[in-house]
């Protein structure tokens, strides 16, 4: 009886201790089969509009044969529906998906075409035309909804690409279809691949891209069109460019590619196609002028409009060269940033702090007003052949002005997200005992092995983090018998003149030092002298005179906290410190001994990858790092190009015969509209920076300044 009992308890005991397992597992069996649904709506709505995009193109293609009896209609059926039943085969019998979607894509868009050429007035009153029509949209409202679903199910950040095979091919199906109906060939097929520029131009994430699809659209509808004196069906074409155009929409509000891992598609390409590509361009522009100027002789009053044109023909070529320049040296700027990206070890693989030492920022911002004059330039030459357009002037204007700009759209990113360039020197001094005297003090061999090999190990420290951070590297010294007054002087003087291969001074100057100081913080040089904080300041004024670069000291000495105050008292220089106070120790036996480049390697260590290996919060805690800044540190930004920084640029870049444009694109500043905000935002940054400084200070360099 009593193991009877037991048994009934085991086996009562182990359901309740399965239970709970189940349940656990349900709510991830339910998510899925949720998954699993959604999947399967989402696929199913994509063969269902596809299907009913078929029957709406069996529908027009009947309706057209049967008014017109044309015998290319019909071939064009039944080679329909033969390629059909092949990628129905190569499907399901081969298991060659691949090719048989590309050749039900490029199927649909050359029937797509034939729909759309071929519309007659009489087919407006025809019941299978109008069926057709309410069949064409609803095939597109499905595939829409196919291709939100797809976007959300799959809501992981996706491979970067400029134009998918799907787009390709159904794009080249129209074109197909304009050659077999003979509704100029050359004119459609431009104005498909300016459609498929645009669409480049929207998966690259650019908004101005979207607005030239809008403009794209409204002007093929009211002048295109009508042009080629063609009469299309509209519920076709909006069929086709509602299926090309929505993925790159839907693809631009939802996936969390950002821009520049989207244009790394063309950035990473090599450097022979990247400059093919830039020929490629080069060679669409002159064709669009040279175009625009043969048709311009048609004129009704040609006597006038074509010296005016001459006359903006020459500013159009002047800009041109300047724009084609530019992005040649942009080309070179990338490629040497690639090599610098393939050289690095994998833990300082960052392609956008690569970009910002390389003065890449500076360079983009100084070429948006050049790009920008360019795209004017040529609507300028489109005004000008307005009343001579024809279909060739048209598509060939939408095709080089998306080209022109992406590359807008590329420098105004490249200015606003990367960070300014930046600029290190560190001086490593081994810190052993120093007497206020002066006099010399005898350690112990063992001490001064232990003091040099700490100070190696800094050295080491500091130039990884130059190095992660791509910090132009003035310097790294290291002096174990001590440093002169007068080295040093001469030292940070040059060190604080030196400036970006560009030319202009960088944005931030940082400044590490180990090693001797006094209680009071100020350095202890050779030969008993001494660097005070007042005078560092001195030869930091010389040499940033009315140019607002910042200055961030970086130490690791045991006193000096004690420059903390001084800086933030400082009304005048954009300036920080960075170091530590060790707090006190209560129990010997307990405390551990600190040592000079313990903080360093903590530091480091922190912004080099490491921030959750490194806590600074920590009670027992002994080295609690300090930061300091100046009171007008918050009022900081980047080095904007002045008209200066743009003179020197474009007299070392461009030829002379291009100068005199510098008068048109240096307008005069006339201040902020909004001048009075921006005090009173500078205002609430100081007051914040004073009263409530933030635990970890971002420079915009990739580092942080941290506080304990």
């Amino acid at each position: 009886m009593r193991r009877q009992l037991i048994s009934v308890r085991n086996y009562v005991t182990s359901g309740v201790t399965q239970l709970p397992y189940y349940a656990r597992k349900l709510p991830s069996y339910l998510w899925q089969a949720r998954q699993m649904k959604l999947q399967f709506s989402v696929h199913y709505i994509s063969y269902i509009s596809t299907l009913v995009l078929l029957i709406a193109l069996a529908l027009g293609l009947y309706t057209r044969w049967e008014h017109s009896q044309d015998l290319t209609i019909l071939i064009i059926g039944v080679v329909g529906m033969f390629l059909f039943g092949i990628s129905c085969a190569l499907t399901y019998y081969f298991s060659m998906e691949s090719v048989s979607s590309a050749l039900v894509h490029l199927w649909l868009g050359c029937l797509l075409g034939m729909v759309s050429f071929t519309e007659k007035v009489e087919f407006s009153h025809d019941t299978a035309e109008e069926v057709m029509n309410i069949m064409l949209l609803t095939s597109l409202v499905l595939y829409c909804f196919s291709v939100i679903g797809e976007q959300f199910k799959s809501s992981a950040a996706t491979e970067a690409t400029m134009l998918t095979k799907s787009e390709l091919l159904e794009m080249t199906g129209m074109v197909i279809a304009s050659f077999l109906t003979d509704k100029d060939f050359v004119s459609v097929a431009l104005l498909t691949v300016a459609l498929g520029i645009t669409i480049i131009g929207i998966r690259m994430k650019s908004i101005l891209a979207v607005l030239n699809l809008l403009c794209l659209v409204i002007v093929s509808a009211t002048l295109f069109f009508p042009a080629l004196k063609v009469s299309v069906n509209v519920y076709s074409l909006c069929c086709f460019v509602g299926r090309v155009v929505v993925e790159p929409l839907v693809d631009l509000f939802i996936s969390k590619l950002t821009v520049l891992e989207r244009w790394q598609v063309f950035l990473r390409a090599s450097q022979f196609r990247r400059r093919i590509a830039l020929l490629i361009m080069a060679t669409a522009q002159i064709s669009h002028v040279c175009v625009a100027a043969r048709f311009m002789p048609n004129h009704k009053e040609w006597y006038i409009v074509v010296p005016i044109f001459v006359a903006f023909a020459v500013l159009w070529f002047l800009f041109h060269v300047v724009y084609f320049i530019t992005c040649w040296q942009l080309m070179n700027k990338i490629t040497d940033c690639n090599l610098t990206f393939g050289s690095l070890h994998d833990e300082g693989k960052n392609i956008s702090r690569i970009m910002a030492s390389k003065g890449v920022r500076h360079f983009s911002l100084i070429s948006q007003r050049l790009v920008l004059y360019t795209i004017i330039s040529t609507l300028i030459i489109a005004v000008i052949g307005f009343e001579t357009r024809n279909g060739l002037t048209i598509s060939m204007l939408f095709i080089v002005l998306p080209l022109e700009l992406m590359v807008l759209s590329l420098l105004l990113e490249l200015g606003s997200v990367l960070g300014g360039t930046c600029v290190g020197y560190a001086l490593v001094v081994p810190a052993s005992y120093y007497r206020q005297d002066g006099g010399a003090t005898l350690l112990p061999a063992v001490t001064l092995q232990e003091v040099g090999a700490r100070s190696t190990q800094i050295l080491n420290q500091i130039q990884r983090f130059f190095s992660y951070h791509i910090i132009d590297t003035y310097g790294c010294d290291y002096s174990s018998s001590g440093i002169t007054a007068e080295s040093l002087e001469t030292k940070l003087k040059t060190f604080f003149e030196r400036r970006t291969t560009d030319g202009p001074r960088f944005d931030t100057y940082v400044v590490y030092y180990s090693g001797h100081v006094h209680n009071s913080g100020d350095w202890a040089l050779a030969d008993n002298g001494l660097l005070k904080i007042t005078t560092l300041l001195e030869w930091w004024r010389e040499q940033n005179t009315d140019y607002g670069a910042r200055l961030i000291l970086i130490l690791d000495t045991e006193h000096s906290h004690t420059w903390v105050k001084p800086i933030r008292r400082n009304n005048t220089d954009f300036v920080a410190i960075q170091t530590y106070k060790a707090s006190k120790i209560t129990d010997p036996e307990e405390g551990c001994e600190v040592h000079i480049g313990d903080f360093t390697k903590d530091w480091v260590e922190y912004n080099c990858g490491n921030e959750l290996g490194v806590k600074w919060g920590g009670v027992s805690r002994v080295v609690k790092p300090l930061y300091g800044s100046s009171k007008c540190w918050s009022d900081f930004t980047f080095h904007l190009p002045t008209n200066e920084d743009i003179a020197q640029h474009w007299n070392a870049n461009f030829p002379k015969i291009t100068r005199h444009l510098i008068k048109a694109i240096n307008f005069p500043n006339f201040g902020s509209v909004c001048c009075c905000c921006d005090c009173v935002l500078k205002c609430l940054k100081r007051k914040r920076m004073i009263w409530c400084p933030p635990l970890e200070l971002d420079t915009g360099h990739g580092f942080k300044l941290i506080r304990s």
